[in-house]
């Protein structure tokens, strides 16, 4: 099992038990996030209890990031889990943690422990530290929590893919006029970015390395254009 097999359960639980309006996944590396009304709902998921997974709604708490904040794991009769769920009841019941239990079966969910309000998160926004909404992007509706490693979408992954759809949508349309060149002001017109000054580092992503197999490059007096690798759009490769 994995921890994105628990993921479905709990958006369908926040939204038609908890009453969220909106359910994100993988903002500020919190793997469910639910919004209701001023408050926000954190729900961390692991295949099994741990104390990592003990620490992370912990740190969810502390930092005053959720105002409510849950751990969900599937429902399991081990032996090791019986044998932790004694520590598990201790912390978060002094810390208000919720627990939820998965079956992974039916997709039910079963509230073994409800979250307490935490007022961390009030005192959070009164030192004006940055809400962890102001992590949610574009795709994050679009995420699936307890995703890791390359199957999570960033900001940086986003807008690289909206300047090469950019480039080979351009490329598509204009095959006989212009020959699919665009300068950063006109890839900018099409395609939002997460930079605070997006023309430079545009212009950094079109000339990384790593991108030259989609991506090639010209100058003509002093104006840089870019285009949808020829090679690509001609289907040779």
């Amino acid at each position: 099992m994995k921890e994105i097999e628990l993921y479905e359960p709990i958006r369908k639980w926040l939204y038609q038990q908890v009453g969220c309006t909106d359910v994100y996944a993988e903002v500020w590396d919190v793997d469910v996030l639910g919004i209701q009304g001023v408050c926000n709902v954190i729900v961390e998921l692991k295949t099994s209890l741990s104390f990592k997974l003990l620490e992370q709604a912990l740190d969810r708490v502390m930092q005053g990031l959720g105002h409510y904040v849950y751990i969900a794991v599937p429902m399991s009769k081990s032996a090791c889990d019986q044998r932790f769920r004694g520590v598990v009841s201790v912390l978060s019941k002094q810390y208000g943690i919720g627990v939820l239990l998965v079956n992974t079966e039916n997709g039910s969910i079963r509230v073994e422990r409800p979250a307490r309000f935490n007022r961390t998160a009030v005192t959070r926004r009164k030192r004006g530290l940055r809400s962890i909404r102001e992590g949610i992007e574009a795709f994050s509706k679009d995420q699936i929590g307890g995703s890791k490693g390359g199957e999570t979408m960033t900001s940086y992954k986003y807008t690289l893919s909206s300047i090469k759809n950019c480039l080979r949508e351009e490329s598509r349309k204009y095959e006989y006029k212009n020959d699919g060149w665009m300068t950063v002001d006109q890839i900018l017109e099409s395609c939002e970015t997460h930079y605070a000054k997006p023309r430079p580092s545009v212009m950094q992503i079109l000339r990384f390395d790593d991108n030259k197999p989609w991506c090639e490059s010209r100058k003509v007096g002093r104006v840089c254009y870019f285009r949808y690798k020829e090679t690509l759009r001609k289907g040779k490769i």
